[in-house]
């Protein structure tokens, strides 16, 4: 559906002038000529957009701009002042009135686009950032790491975040979290285009952290014809609904898995022996293929030091990288929390391990911020870069 622009304007000139430059982009434009009857269709309507000129017949553009911003719906719609008044104090009253941009006419068509369409994105819904936990073998603590990871986010964050185990059939997330959810992925396959948010409130189960957890199918279902497109619909829909998404991998390199990497910001989990280093070296090897490079894959390696294991430096070096986080061998107190069904981070905050994961989700939550600003930037009106 076309966003739709509401243009305030006395001046007919100007509005058939800019009317023909929207319809061209395919926006929907609706138009007044006073300021009372511009607030009212706004509050009728809901536009995507308001175009708003100062000088009017009863009331001007700021006291306009000021009683829009007063209305709750109207709070967060960019209005952007398109005016004759070109002096900096009237672009100084225009931003203090609640408008996102000020634009001298007459501007040219390509200014007004570019313009308009950097305030509709600036309002777009901010994505969640999405890691996928993907272990070099089967066995290596995946789950263990993709499970604390995520409820360290929670506690360090206090935003939305969201578990999603990707093993699709078999997945143990809900038992290590002492979780019985009532819904699993394949609830959602029927209705991949007929998503809501309360779908979303039934489907995800929540655990006492406040992380919400998206459960696989059980051993007794089969999860085998679940195709990546459909996991990237689930995606799409998760990622408008919450800050962080964290997946927990199959340790193959199938088609999902590889879809799954692809899209989202890889943790890899390896082990210091030899299979799984030859493995960490190919998913290496792998992402330099894509078509979009993640950043630096983040690699995490766990249950070291263990005895004859290969050490550090000789991994880093067969890498060619740095691992960014170690956690410590502590057998007895994993399996003791996983028997519980409660997270590390929850049971034992200040052990080693719990520790090692608090830092991973601090390098995680880095990363987000740098990429969030970096999205603001690209988004913000150009009068404020």
């Amino acid at each position: 559906m076309p966003a739709t622009i509401l243009i305030i304007d006395q001046d007919l000139d100007s509005v058939q002038y800019v009317r023909s430059i929207l319809e061209a982009e395919g926006y929907e434009v609706v138009t007044t000529v006073t300021g009372q009857a511009g607030i009212a269709l706004a509050e009728l309507d809901h536009p995507s957009l308001i175009l708003l000129e100062v000088d009017l017949s009863d009331i001007n553009g700021y006291e306009v701009c000021r009683s829009l911003r007063s209305i709750p719906a109207m709070a967060k719609v960019p209005i952007i002042i398109y005016s004759g008044r070109g002096e900096v104090a009237d672009k100084v009253a225009g931003f203090k009135a609640g408008a996102n941009d000020y634009i001298v006419k007459p501007a040219a068509a390509a200014e007004l686009i570019v313009r308009i369409n950097a305030a509709l994105r600036s309002e777009e819904p901010a994505l969640a950032y999405t890691v996928a936990v993907w272990g070099t073998k089967g066995g290596v603590g995946t789950s263990t790491i993709a499970l604390n990871l995520a409820v360290a986010l929670r506690m360090k964050t206090r935003q939305r975040v969201t578990l999603m185990d990707a093993a699709m059939w078999g997945g143990t997330l809900p038992v290590m979290m002492n979780l019985v959810p009532k819904h699993t992925i394949a609830d959602l396959l029927p209705r991949l285009y007929d998503l809501d948010s309360e779908l979303l409130a039934s489907v995800l189960a929540t655990h006492s952290s406040g992380v919400r957890v998206l459960a696989s199918e059980p051993w007794s279902q089969d999860g085998s014809m679940v195709q990546p497109s459909q996991l990237e619909r689930i995606l799409d829909w998760l990622e408008g609904a919450s800050d962080y998404i964290v997946i927990d991998t199959t340790s193959s390199l199938d088609q999902v898995a590889l879809t799954l990497l692809q899209r989202t910001e890889p943790v890899v989990v390896l082990a210091p022996e030899m299979t799984s280093l030859r493995n960490a070296r190919l998913i290496l090897s792998i992402a330099e293929t894509w078509p979009q490079k993640p950043e630096k894959l983040l690699l995490v390696l766990n249950r070291y030091p263990v005895k004859g294991g290969i050490n550090l430096k000789d991994i880093e070096n067969a890498l060619a990288a740095k691992i960014d986080v170690q956690i410590p061998n502590d057998e007895p107190l994993v399996t003791y929390s996983i028997n519980r069904g409660i997270p590390l981070v929850m049971s034992h905050p200040r052990s080693a391990v719990a520790q090692a994961f608090f830092r991973l989700a601090e390098m995680v939550r880095v990363r987000a911020e740098k990429k969030r600003q970096v999205a603001q930037a690209t988004t913000a009106p150009l009068w404020s870069r």
